[in-house]
């Protein structure tokens, strides 16, 4: 039997995650005056769901992160 390890960035996002990572992108772009359909939010999604899989699973963290980043 084969066995390797799973990393949480491995894991799949299931659908209340990415509602979850949204509402969490969405404040940001709004308190950070960015188009949150810009290439700007498209990072900083990405950062955000880096960070999620990473193990950053606190609204507030996630936020105050992502404002840290901008």
């Amino acid at each position: 039997m084969l066995e390797t390890p799973i990393h949480p960035q491995d894991l799949p996002l299931f659908s209340d995650d990415l509602d979850r990572l949204e509402k969490v992108l969405d404040t940001v772009c709004k308190d950070r005056g960015v188009d949150h359909r810009g290439p700007e939010a498209e990072r900083l999604g990405a950062l955000i769901i880096q960070l999620y899989r990473q193990g950053v699973k606190e609204d507030a963290k996630l936020i105050a992160l992502a404002r840290a980043y901008l």
